[in-house]
Protein backbone atom coordinates (compact mmCIF):
# COMPACT_ATOMS: atom_id res chain seq x y z
CA UNK A 1 0.00 0.00 0.00
CA UNK A 2 0.99 3.28 -0.92
CA UNK A 3 0.26 6.34 1.42
CA UNK A 4 0.74 10.39 -0.77
CA UNK A 5 0.76 13.38 1.09
CA UNK A 6 1.01 16.38 -0.63
CA UNK A 7 2.28 19.24 1.44
CA UNK A 8 2.52 23.13 0.37
CA UNK A 9 4.48 25.74 0.32
CA UNK A 10 4.78 29.31 -1.89
CA UNK A 11 7.95 27.88 -3.87
CA UNK A 12 7.65 24.39 -3.99
CA UNK A 13 4.84 20.85 -3.78
CA UNK A 14 6.40 17.81 -1.68
CA UNK A 15 5.00 14.26 -2.39
CA UNK A 16 5.66 12.64 0.92
CA UNK A 17 5.20 8.97 -0.07
CA UNK A 18 5.38 5.86 2.65
CA UNK A 19 4.81 2.33 2.23
CA UNK A 20 5.16 0.26 -1.07
CA UNK A 21 5.78 1.51 -4.63
CA UNK A 22 4.84 -1.42 -6.63
CA UNK A 23 3.06 -1.63 -10.11
CA UNK A 24 -0.60 -1.84 -8.92
CA UNK A 25 0.45 2.09 -6.97
CA UNK A 26 1.53 3.44 -10.15
CA UNK A 27 -1.30 5.05 -11.33
CA UNK A 28 -2.02 6.88 -7.67
CA UNK A 29 1.51 8.04 -8.39
CA UNK A 30 0.96 9.38 -11.53
CA UNK A 31 -1.68 11.17 -11.23
CA UNK A 32 -0.33 12.71 -7.68
CA UNK A 33 2.83 14.28 -9.15
CA UNK A 34 1.19 15.02 -12.68
CA UNK A 35 -1.23 17.45 -10.54
CA UNK A 36 1.68 19.08 -9.62
CA UNK A 37 3.68 20.35 -12.41
CA UNK A 38 0.44 21.77 -14.10
CA UNK A 39 1.18 24.31 -11.09
CA UNK A 40 4.72 26.04 -12.01
CA UNK A 41 6.44 25.24 -9.07
CA UNK A 42 9.29 23.36 -7.69
CA UNK A 43 7.77 19.57 -7.19
CA UNK A 44 9.40 17.24 -4.92
CA UNK A 45 8.81 13.53 -4.15
CA UNK A 46 10.24 12.33 -0.87
CA UNK A 47 10.87 8.81 -0.24
CA UNK A 48 12.29 8.59 3.36
CA UNK A 49 9.16 7.16 4.12
CA UNK A 50 9.43 4.15 1.42
CA UNK A 51 10.39 0.72 2.18
CA UNK A 52 9.65 -1.36 -0.79
CA UNK A 53 9.91 -0.73 -4.45
CA UNK A 54 9.55 -3.27 -7.64
CA UNK A 55 11.30 -2.92 -10.86
CA UNK A 56 7.98 -0.98 -12.01
CA UNK A 57 8.38 1.50 -9.23
CA UNK A 58 12.21 2.44 -9.93
CA UNK A 59 11.34 2.84 -14.15
CA UNK A 60 9.42 5.17 -12.97
CA UNK A 61 11.33 7.05 -10.39
CA UNK A 62 14.24 6.97 -12.55
CA UNK A 63 12.04 8.23 -15.48
CA UNK A 64 10.75 10.97 -13.05
CA UNK A 65 14.15 11.76 -11.58
CA UNK A 66 15.04 12.86 -15.57
CA UNK A 67 12.31 15.44 -15.93
CA UNK A 68 11.52 18.27 -13.71
CA UNK A 69 10.85 16.25 -10.30
CA UNK A 70 13.67 16.56 -7.70
CA UNK A 71 13.79 13.06 -5.52
CA UNK A 72 14.89 13.24 -1.62
CA UNK A 73 14.99 11.18 1.09
CA UNK A 74 16.18 8.06 -0.92
CA UNK A 75 17.26 5.24 1.33
CA UNK A 76 20.15 2.94 0.16
CA UNK A 77 17.93 0.46 -1.27
CA UNK A 78 15.95 2.81 -3.12
CA UNK A 79 19.58 4.35 -3.81
CA UNK A 80 21.15 1.39 -5.72
CA UNK A 81 17.57 0.49 -7.73
CA UNK A 82 17.46 4.03 -9.07
CA UNK A 83 21.16 3.40 -10.19
CA UNK A 84 20.65 -0.25 -11.79
CA UNK A 85 20.97 0.85 -15.42
CA UNK A 86 22.83 3.75 -14.95
CA UNK A 87 26.05 1.59 -14.89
Amino acid sequence: MLRITRQESPSETTLQLEGRLTSGELMALDEAWRSCVSTERRVVIDLAGIRFVDAAGAAVLRALRQGPIELTGCSPFVRELLEENVR
